[in-house]
């Protein structure tokens, strides 16, 4: 038993896990240090405000997911060729592509930014501008992020991950004076200063001649197009939730359920260090014809139990969780957070195996989440007499796509790898 336990800790998915975890708790404790600090200082009609919105930005963040998934897919394919100079074609071609795209879809946000701020009862339309103008800087930094997650540069990753969030919080701590205004104006600073950031350790990447790309563009639009479904329908069912209980129920409820999500979604972000390890690698192996099966069962299994672990907290002590991180004047939703960590322990299984699919290239999976989304948001729009209602039906619809999940792998991948 000692041999076995020192293999797992000095493998190197071990330690880039450790490292990917670090950080991510790092980060995790910046995001969740943001959200309790804007949820005290906005207090829950603000916060329902903000939370609303950033919902928004999750929903535009489906490309930026894409694009990170793609990218990590290839450049982890291209590393096990050593093809540096594919790689650095492959990023300025992204980012030129990203940047023309951008400016040509400002317009479109301008149209549309009324009808959202309507269907949210958000009087303001410059916020929707400062959501998209974030998104821009995101979706720049997801770039340079999935180089050095391709490469496996998982120091760097957690480094600058973390970095990100505590610029943001300490930008908006003293922003909040202006309201929702002032933190998303803050925020726009922030994404802006690490996007620069980016590129001290990526200077590898331009210290060899470029060179042209040996794949096609179908080739890559075959791994796109499902790859863009999968993570539409995956970001439906992390997000779509919040935007349909501010528009269906009161302020002060969508409030409370907006503070349930961010301490339900510290079970997905916990977790969240073993799908960044496991993607890049997998691929890689992929590439190189190689198998990972114990590698699929660790990931599956480490998931399951730290999900489950801090679900029993939620369980166990709601109101005590409740009063620490948001106050009193959140308190009547600490009957419900053990059941919403529930939700969020079936939401971070399944997210681990559709990213366990993508990267064995196993894409027919696509609808599978777009089906359990839709059912996610037909049954919010028939049931939504109250948070609880709002709380099953994300729990059957994740129920749903985990089932599903398991028994695709065990059809179609699991004697294969």
């Amino acid at each position: 038993m000692k041999e076995f336990i020192k293999k797992i800790i000095s493998h190197s998915i071990a330690k880039d896990s450790v490292i990917v975890m670090a950080g991510s708790m790092g980060a995790n404790v910046g995001s969740y240090l943001y959200h309790l600090m804007m949820g005290r200082l906005l207090g829950p009609t603000g916060y329902g405000e903000l939370s609303s919105l950033l919902s928004i930005f999750y929903i535009f963040t489906v490309p930026l997911n894409v694009g990170a998934i793609v990218l990590v897919k290839f450049i982890s394919s291209m590393k096990a060729k050593n093809q540096l100079g594919q790689v650095q074609t492959l990023f300025m071609k992204v980012t030129k592509s990203c940047l023309i795209g951008c400016i040509a879809a400002f317009p479109i946000i301008i149209v549309a930014s009324p009808f959202i701020s309507t269907f949210l009862h958000i009087e303001s339309t410059i916020l929707f501008i400062f959501v998209y103008i974030i998104f821009v800087f995101s979706l720049l930094t997801v770039i340079a992020g999935s180089a050095l997650q391709g490469y496996q540069k998982f120091l760097w990753v957690s480094i600058l991950g973390a970095g990100s969030i505590l610029v943001k919080l300490v930008l908006s701590i003293p922003a909040v004076t202006w309201g929702v205004y002032g933190v998303l104006f803050a925020t726009v600073g922030s994404v802006m200063v690490m996007y620069f950031l980016y590129f001290l350790p990526l200077r590898f990447i331009f210290q060899v001649k470029a060179s042209p790309l040996t794949f096609t563009i179908m080739e890559a639009m075959r791994y796109t197009v499902p790859t863009l479904l999968i993570v539409l329908g995956m970001t439906s069912l992390y997000s779509t939730d919040m935007i349909l209980v501010r528009h269906f129920l009161p302020a002060y409820q969508a409030g409370l359920y907006a503070s349930l999500t961010v301490l339900g979604k510290i079970i997905f972000y916990a977790s969240s260090a073993v799908s960044i390890v496991i993607f890049p690698v997998l691929s890689e192996r992929t590439a190189k014809g190689e198998k990972g099966t114990k590698l699929i069962f660790i990931a599956l299994a480490t998931v399951s139990a730290v999900s489950a672990g801090i679900t029993l907290l939620y369980f166990a002590f709601p109101e005590f969780i409740i009063r620490t991180f948001f106050g009193a004047s959140y308190i009547q939703g600490a009957s419900l957070l053990g059941l919403f960590g529930v939700f969020l322990v079936l939401y971070s299984i399944g997210n681990m195996l559709t990213t366990i699919c993508m990267a064995l290239s196993k894409l027919t999976i696509w609808f599978v989440p777009v089906v359990c989304a839709v059912i996610q948001i037909i049954g919010i729009t028939l049931y939504h007499d109250s948070v609880i209602s709002v709380i099953w039906v994300n729990i059957a619809s994740c129920l749903l796509l985990v089932v599903s999940l398991l028994g695709y792998y065990r059809k179609h991948i699991y004697e294969k790898v």
